[in-house]
């Protein structure tokens, strides 16, 4: 089994500012070996309630990483071999290389020669119910921790969720979700949210677009970001527009880039939803999604694109969770050509300048989500981009998380393998640092 150093029990967390950047979403930062909770940011504050495992006894010997090449910031700066790393107090004390950077007398070293140091991995997934929603208890606080530590143990050091319940339109595909059926309900959703503490809004399929145009100004009233699908009756465009940050999934690009999306939109919103049915809905649509591939005009795709980079919205194409949801489906010619579609689209996005983030409810899944970015053609160092340094600056978090830097907090993965050669090292896996704590294999 691992060993999971200086693991204890649930304990409060903390407040810190971000230096005027406001976080966008629920995090679950894993200190010690695991931890659970809601970092949440507004006008540049950060509230954070944290469950996190904390040593027994004194503070961690410092942790001194030597010889290693380390990917400070994946796709931003080149690899940088021999190189030391060294961790206190939870926190990246200094980089450098290893010859100018003595260890502390007490410090712990690893010699990780062959081996590449990265940031550790970041699991976006905004539109769902996510972790931060609620404050855990008993055996859900039980669970959660559990569950973090078999994320650490892949890699995943931080996972945002929204902090708040997603709001949709009646009746709403998602459990627990609030049903705005009006403005003035849109306008209350977001009014509680922030009252609750919640840095974002999750947004959801079956909203009006008179209800999300009013959560989009209230959210701007109450300077709350929001995130997550983009509203069948709502143009990408005009979301982009409005100020949504990020953009969940790709049934809004695919519509959006068809010459028929007035007639798409039409036939979506007689689709009759079941509460809490979000897989019938998507059997659903799954037709309406294959007329947008057969009515996919580039010139129209180019200019929403080039808007989207323009505003800044980052897309996150769930290209795993699609995969998953449709495993159960009969394997059709016109589903085959909808998966190519998707990967055409990421192309084309990251072409155009577009930021992509790897979304993902898990582990697994953001592992199989860098891997189908990679090959989709954001490359290696991009794919890990997107599931390190890009959720960090999306999030509002960059100098806090997603980098190797000093100041920064000590979340990082040993891997046996380049990850910039092939993407699938990020699953091999030496060593994982998680604020600092030391957690090493075998992975049994």
């Amino acid at each position: 089994m691992p060993e999971e150093q200086d693991a204890g029990s649930w304990i409060p967390g903390r407040r810190r500012f971000l230096g005027g950047v406001a976080a966008f979403g629920g995090t679950a930062a894993f200190g010690g070996a695991a931890a659970c909770g809601s970092a949440l940011a507004l006008g540049g504050t950060e509230h954070r309630q944290a469950w996190a495992e904390e040593p027994h006894g004194g503070p961690a010997r410092p942790l001194a990483l030597t010889h290693a090449t380390l990917i400070a910031a994946p796709g931003v700066r080149p690899p940088h071999p021999g190189m030391t790393v060294l961790v206190r107090d939870g926190r990246i004390a200094t980089v450098g290389r290893t010859a100018e950077v003595p260890e502390p007398p007490d410090a712990r070293v690893m010699d990780l020669r062959g081996k590449y140091v990265i940031p550790g991995l970041i699991a976006a997934h905004v539109s769902g119910s996510g972790i931060g929603a609620d404050r855990p208890s008993g055996e859900a606080a039980t669970a959660a921790r559990l569950s973090a530590r078999k994320s650490a143990r892949k890699g995943v050091t931080t996972v945002i969720g929204p902090g708040s319940p997603p709001v949709d339109g009646p009746p709403a595909l998602w459990p627990g979700s609030v049903e705005a059926r009006d403005e003035a309900a849109a306008r209350r959703a977001v009014r509680r949210a922030a009252a609750g503490g919640a840095a974002f809004v999750g947004v959801h399929p079956r909203l009006s677009r008179a209800a999300y145009l009013a959560l989009a100004e209230e959210a701007r009233i109450r300077h709350i970001p929001y995130g997550g699908h983009c509203p069948d009756a709502v143009p990408l465009a005009e979301a982009s527009d409005a100020g949504q940050r990020i953009v969940e999934h790709l049934y809004a690009l695919l519509l959006a880039t068809s010459t028929r999306d007035e007639e798409i939109r039409h036939d979506l919103a007689r689709i009759d939803g079941h509460p809490g049915r979000y897989r019938d809905w998507l059997r659903r649509i799954r037709r309406l999604e294959w007329t947008a591939v057969r009515s996919y005009y580039p010139d129209r795709a180019d200019r929403l694109f080039d808007r989207l980079a323009a505003n800044g919205t980052w897309v996150a194409p769930s290209l795993a969770a699609h995969r998953s949801l449709e495993d159960r489906e009969t394997d059709t010619p016109y589903l085959r050509g909808i998966r190519a579609h998707r990967l055409h689209l990421v192309a084309e996005l990251h072409r155009r300048g577009v930021p992509v983030l790897a979304g993902s409810t898990h582990a697994d899944g953001l592992h199989e989500e860098m891997e189908q970015l990679a090959g989709a053609g954001l490359g290696a160092a991009q794919a890990l981009r997107a599931a390190t340094a890009g959720p960090a600056q999306a999030l509002g978090l960059a100098d806090e998380i997603g980098t190797v830097e000093p100041g920064r907090a000590a979340d990082l993965v040993v891997l046996d393998a380049d990850p910039l050669r092939d993407i699938t090292a990020v699953r091999r896996i030496a060593s994982v640092v998680v604020r600092g704590r030391l957690i090493t294999g075998p992975w049994a």
